[in-house]
């Protein structure tokens, strides 16, 4: 997700909310249950106080789930957070075929 290719003439695309939020729920999926703050900035290509706020965010919503271990909290991801990244991937599939032009839609047919 980082750094994507806008489709346009090269360059890369800034990352929307909701594409951070599902870069991170899918970096701490990843981890199955062991998601550490560190590792989740660095699987999200994030600095560490960025990505808290989204893990704030995302557990204030229910999305993920956080565990002290150690005492450290590490993160899962949860049934709506998982809910959430079908339909991110979703919708992302169908925005990508409404961006593009009516030629590329018709070699796709």
């Amino acid at each position: 997700m980082l750094g994507e290719r806008d489709g346009r003439g090269g360059g890369t695309r800034r990352r929307e909310v909701t594409d951070l939020y599902a870069t991170v729920l899918e970096v701490v999926k990843r981890y199955h249950g062991a998601a550490r703050i560190t590792r989740v900035s660095y699987g999200a290509g994030m600095p560490v106080d960025r990505v808290r706020i989204l893990v704030r965010r995302l557990l204030d919503a229910g999305l993920l789930r956080s565990e002290e271990v150690d005492g450290r909290p590490i993160f899962d991801i949860t049934a709506r957070g998982q809910e959430f990244l079908d339909t991110y991937w979703k919708m992302r599939g169908y925005v990508e075929v409404l961006d593009r032009s009516p030629e590329e839609r018709g070699r796709r047919r």
